[in-house]
Parts: C-alpha cells; sequence; structure tokens
C-alpha cells in the first residue's frame, strides 16, 4: 500500500476515467488580482471535501473513477504556445475539468472539444475584439469562442455599450460549461480577479447549474480563482461545485 497524498484516494489512467481534472495556471492577460494559484487551492480545498452529497445521496469520489493529470506547464506571455499545449493534454480525455487560471483559458479548451453550446456563467461577458490591442485576453475569449459555437451568458450582469450579451439556455448539447467565479456575490466568493457587487447567491447558481446538468455537458471549468492561502472561501466555493457538478450529471447513473 502506497502511504501517499494525492487529490483522488485512487487515480485511474486518463483515457479509462469518468472525469480528469487539470489546472491551467495561466494568469498573463489578468487585470485584477492575481489567479495563478487558483489551481492549487482548489485542489487543496477538493482534498478536504465530505465526499457524500445529501442533496442527491451520491458519493462521486467513491462512485467515479477519477484523474489529477496535475497542471500544464504554461508559457507564460505566450498564448499560441499555452493553447497547443492544451489541445495536446486534452487528446483523449473523455470529460475533462480544468482549473484556471483567467478566463483566457477557457478558449483553448473550447477548441480542442468543439462543443454544439457553450454555457457562460460569469459577471462580465468577455466579449471585447480586442483589449488594450490585444486579441487574445480573458476580456476576448467569449468573442473568439462566439466564431466557434454560440456562448449563452445568463448571469452577466455588468458589460460594456459595444459587447452583445445572450442570456437564456440552450436546447441541447453537447454543452462545455464555463463558471468565472466572479458569478458570485463578493460575499460568497471574495478571492476573484475581478469582483462585481450584485452577484448569484450560492443556491441561485446552483439552480442554473442544476438546469445545465441536464443538457448533456462534455466538460466544464472554473476559473478566475484569486485565492492565495489554504482555507479560502472562493476555493471552498470552486471545490464544492466541482463535486456538485460530478453529482448533478452521474447521481441517476449511479
Amino acid at each position: 500500500m502506497l502511504y501517499t497524498r494525492r487529490t483522488f484516494d485512487f487515480e485511474y489512467k486518463p483515457e479509462e476515467a469518468d472525469a480528469v481534472l487539470l489546472g491551467i495556471p495561466w494568469d498573463s492577460t489578468s487585470t485584477g488580482r492575481p489567479v495563478r494559484y487558483g489551481p492549487l487551492f482548489i485542489r487543496q480545498a477538493i482534498r478536504e471535501l465530505v465526499g457524500w452529497d445529501p442533496e442527491t445521496r451520491f458519493n462521486p469520489f467513491e462512485k467515479l473513477k477519477l484523474a489529477d493529470l496535475g497542471d500544464l506547464e504554461v508559457v507564460e506571455g505566450d498564448w499560441r504556445e499555452t493553447e497547443k499545449r492544451i489541445a495536446d493534454t486534452l487528446k483523449g480525455v473523455r470529460f475533462p475539468v480544468i482549473l484556471g487560471g483567467d478566463h483566457l483559458v477557457s478558449l483553448g479548451v473550447v477548441k480542442a472539444l468543439k462543443p454544439k453550446a457553450i454555457v457562460q456563467l460569469d459577471a462580465h461577458p468577455d466579449m471585447h475584439p480586442e483589449w488594450m490591442g490585444n486579441p487574445f485576453t480573458h476580456l476576448t475569449w467569449a468573442w473568439h469562442a462566439s466564431k466557434i459555437c454560440p456562448v449563452y451568458q445568463p448571469a452577466c450582469r455588468i458589460w460594456a455599450e459595444d459587447e452583445e450579451v445572450r442570456k437564456g439556455l440552450p436546447k441541447k448539447g453537447p454543452v462545455y460549461l464555463t463558471i468565472d467565479l466572479d458569478v458570485l456575490d463578493p460575499r460568497e466568493a471574495p478571492e476573484v480577479g475581478n469582483p462585481e457587487p450584485g452577484g448569484l447567491t450560492w443556491e441561485e447558481l446552483l439552480e442554473i447549474v442544476r438546469r445545465v446538468c441536464k443538457l448533456g455537458l462534455i466538460g466544464f471549468d472554473l476559473v478566475e480563482c484569486a485565492a492565495d492561502r489554504v482555507g479560502s472561501q472562493t476555493a471552498c466555493r470552486a471545490a464544492n461545485l466541482f463535486k456538485k457538478i460530478l453529482c448533478y450529471l452521474w447521481h441517476e447513473k449511479g
């Protein structure tokens, strides 16, 4: 028996796993608090979770085959090379779960997975064609993603006059779900890259997530976690979202 500390008690080979965790600690385009340590502190919070979920009566850590690939080795300041590494790393992965990192990482994942629709739960639409002369930033990723498939943004609450926002949810999948943790009210998740007042409560977010999980998810991410210590409230929220989404997706099959 090995007495070692890993994210999950038993980790399967990535090609066999129901869900595969991958951290992408990229924050070269951040305009707020640093978010490169998000994967580190979210993982620690996942390790401390109670697996049993009373709502769904399901324990994803016991019932599912899980794997953790660790963190992608990003190339600071070079998005094109980092994007290639994301695509190469995700080859053969059936269901990726991405921990960010700034929101630009979602663009690399979407290009690799090619969903029919994206649901973006975010305070901001990130629909600028460019920002400060740079076409690839956390403020422009959704504009580029919208050229691949429709991007639905039911929870956006602040945007520029020239940004388009598509409310509602798609009618069918396959869907990729991306959650910028600033979608929550700062009282619920204070450590995020760019906080905005007046966000969702935990219960309101879970209600949307339940609906999205019925559409046929092919992966999801949790980004813009600006935690800087163990026990961060935002990292704890992210870890619980990770567990809840797995429960909503698999409890009826389990």
